[in-house]
C-alpha cells in the first residue's frame, strides 16, 4: 500500500528529528524547524506546553452533533495559548455528509495532520500506514493519557486493534443513564389509573389513553406510544417481550435479536397493539419532531426517550396545558417479570481523533492530545470558558445564566465555545446534570437505585477480513429487517418469523453472529488479562 511506503520514510525521518530536536517543529507554513533546547536545569513554567515554538496543525474534524470544527472556537483558541499548538480546520462549514468527506480525503492521499474518524476507519487505515501508532508516543510523552488508558482497559481496547496497537483517542462519554419511560401522569390521575407495572397493565393503560378522552377535547385524537426515532424508537417496547433490534451478549454468548424467537413474538404483539391504535399510526414517518408536536398538541401519552431532554417538557408546557405532567416511570416488567432498561450510555464511542502519517510533529501532537486529559483541559472540553459559560463555585464548574437561561438548549450554547464537540476527551456528566431538571434527575436516580440497566454490548474490534465481510453482508440484512419490521407492524403482511429467519440466513446473518462472537471472545480475553 502507498501508505506503508510513505510512513516508513516518515518514521525514519521522525526518529532522526526526535533525536536531534525533540521532534518540535514550527508552523507548517514555514516548514519543519528545530526548537532551541531549554538551558540545562531549567524547565518550562507552563505545564501544558506541547511545543517550544508556535505550531500550527491542520485538523479534519466534524460530526452531526457538533458540526464542523471552527478555528475561532474559544476553547481551542485558549488551548493554543496554553500549549503553543493551534488547530486549523480543513472542512468547509457546508459539509453535512462526514462519511463522504472522509472517503474523499483518504482517496486523495493527502491527509490533514489530525484526523477525526470512526474506529473502523482507524483500524483499517492505521495498519496500512495512514495513521501513526500511538502506544510509544503515549508512554513517553502523554502521562495523563497513559494513566487513563491503564485505569480504563475498556477504553484502551476500543482505541486499539487486536494486537494492542492504539490508533486513536476516542470520545469518552460519562454517566450510566441514557433513556427511560415517560408517561402522562395527569392522564393517569384523571382516568383513575396507576402507573403500569406489567406488560398487560401497559396495554390497558394505553387502551384507556386512546379510548377515554383523557385530554378532554371530546375527540379520539390521543396517541398512545410514540417516538421521534423512526428506526429504533420501538426498542423500548420490543424489550418487553425480550426482543432486541441488534446484538446482545448473554453469558458470553452473542445473539442477534432478529434471529431469536422472541423477536417474532414481539412483532406479533406490536402489530396487534398497532392495529388496536395503541402505537402512533405515524411511528415510522413522523420523525424527529414527534415528541415536540404530540406533547404540545396535548395528544401524546407515552414514550421511551432521553431523560435530560424529555424531562424538560413539564416546564415548557405547564402554562399552556393546565395540569400537564409528563413524568418518568420505571420500566414495566417484561413478560418474564423482569424490570429492565435495554439502553445504557456507551463509554468509549466508536469515533475520535488520531495522528496522520505526515504529521510534522507527532510528539507535540500527542502532548496536545494529553492536554485534554489534564484537569484544566477536561474542564474546558466539558464546560467551555471560565467567566463566560461557567464560573468556579466551591471547586466546581457551574454554568452561567448565558448557558442555563438561553433560548437555546444548554448543550448548543456550550458547543459554541467548542466544548462537547466530540473530539478525543473524557466527558464529565456534571455538565449534563446541571441542566437536567429535578424531575428527570429523580427518574435517573430511580433507575440507578433499582439497577435496571442491562449490560451494554461492548465496542468490538474486527479484523480487516471480518470488516470486509460485515460491509458485504450487513447492508442487505439491515434493509430487509427494516422493511419487513415495518410491514409487520403496519399490518401490510402477517408476521412469519420462521420465513423471516430463513431469508436472513440466506443473506448471511448467521455469519454476522459468528464474526461478532469471535470478536467478543477476543474482547473478553483482553479484559481478563
Amino acid at each position: 500500500m502507498r501508505w506503508k511506503k510513505i510512513v516508513s520514510l516518515f518514521a525514519a525521518t521522525t526518529v532522526l528529528a526526535g533525536v536531534l530536536a525533540g521532534c518540535s517543529t514550527g508552523s507548517k507554513d514555514a516548514g519543519p524547524a528545530q526548537a532551541d533546547p531549554a538551558p540545562q536545569g531549567q524547565e518550562s513554567e507552563n505545564p501544558y506546553l506541547a511545543s517550544e515554538k508556535q505550531l500550527k496543525l491542520t485538523v479534519h474534524m466534524g460530526t452531526k452533533d457538533s458540526g464542523v470544527f471552527k478555528n475561532d472556537w474559544p476553547i481551542f483558541v485558549k488551548a493554543a495559548d496554553m500549549t503553543n499548538v493551534t488547530l486549523e480546520g480543513t472542512l468547509p462549514n457546508t459539509v453535512s455528509d462526514f462519511s463522504e468527506t472522509f472517503s474523499i480525503v483518504m482517496a486523495s492521499g493527502s491527509l490533514p495532520d489530525i484526523m477525526q474518524a470512526l474506529s473502523k476507519d482507524f483500524l483499517q487505515y492505521g495498519p496500512e500506514g495512514a495513521f501513526l501508532p500511538l502506544n510509544d508516543l503515549i508512554d513517553e510523552h502523554a502521562p495523563h493519557l497513559k494513566k487513563f488508558m491503564e485505569d480504563n482497559p475498556d477504553v484502551r481496547s476500543a482505541a486499539s486493534d487486536n494486537e494492542g496497537t492504539i490508533w486513536f483517542i476516542p470520545f469518552i462519554a460519562d454517566g450510566e443513564a441514557e433513556k427511560g419511560w415517560f408517561i402522562r401522569k395527569d392522564w393517569l390521575e384523571k382516568l383513575g389509573l396507576d402507573e403500569p407495572k406489567t406488560v398487560d397493565e401497559l396495554h390497558d393503560v394505553l387502551t384507556a389513553f386512546v379510548t377515554q378522552d383523557p385530554n378532554g377535547n371530546n375527540k379520539k385524537d390521543e396517541v398512545g406510544f410514540f417516538h421521534r426515532n423512526t428506526s429504533i424508537g420501538i426498542e423500548g417496547l420490543m424489550a418487553l417481550w425480550n426482543a432486541y433490534p441488534d446484538y446482545r451478549a448473554f453469558d458470553n454468548k452473542v445473539i442477534y435479536g432478529p434471529l431469536e424467537p422472541e423477536y417474532g413474538v414481539a412483532m406479533e404483539n406490536m402489530a396487534k397493539w398497532y392495529k388496536e391504535g395503541l402505537i402512533d399510526k405515524e411511528i415510522f414517518t413522523r420523525g424527529s419532531k414527534a415528541r415536540d408536536i404530540l406533547l404540545a398538541d396535548n395528544v401524546g401519552g407515552l414514550t421511551h426517550d432521553f431523560f435530560a431532554s424529555t424531562g424538560n417538557y413539564n416546564e415548557q408546557l405547564e402554562s399552556k396545558i393546565p395540569g400537564f405532567r409528563f413524568d418518568p416511570m420505571l420500566p414495566p416488567a417484561d413478560v418474564d417479570g423482569v424490570v429492565k432498561e435495554p439502553s445504557k450510555r456507551d463509554r468509549a464511542k466508536n469515533y475520535g481523533w488520531g495522528i496522520a502519517h505526515s504529521n510534522p510533529d507527532p510528539v507535540a501532537t500527542i502532548k496536545y492530545f494529553d492536554f485534554w486529559f489534564t484537569e484544566e483541559g477536561r474542564r474546558m472540553a466539558n464546560f467551555g470558558i471560565e467567566g463566560d459559560t461557567y464560573t468556579m463555585v466551591d471547586g466546581k464548574p457551574i454554568f452561567t445564566d448565558k448557558v442555563l437561561k438561553s433560548d437555546k438548549a444548554p448543550v448548543d450554547v456550550i458547543r459554541e465555545t467548542g466544548a462537547q464537540s466530540n473530539f478525543g476527551f473524557q466527558q464529565d456528566y456534571f455538565y449534563e446534570e446541571q441542566w437536567t431538571l429535578p424531575l428527570a434527575t429523580e427518574g435517573i436516580n430511580a433507575y440507578k437505585e433499582k439497577n435496571v440497566f442491562m449490560e451494554k454490548y461492548p465496542v468490538l474490534k474486527f479484523t480487516n477480513e471480518e470488516q470486509k465481510e460485515i460491509q458485504k453482508i450487513l447492508p442487505k440484512v439491515d434493509t430487509y429487517i427494516v422493511e419487513t419490521r415495518q410491514q409487520w407492524i403496519l399490518g401490510a403482511k402477517p408476521v412469519d418469523h420462521a420465513a423471516f429467519v430463513k431469508e436472513l440466513e440466506k443473506l448471511g446473518a448467521r455469519r454476522l453472529v459468528e464474526i461478532n462472537q469471535a470478536a467478543y471472545d477476543r474482547y473478553m480475553a483482553e479484559m481478563n488479562q
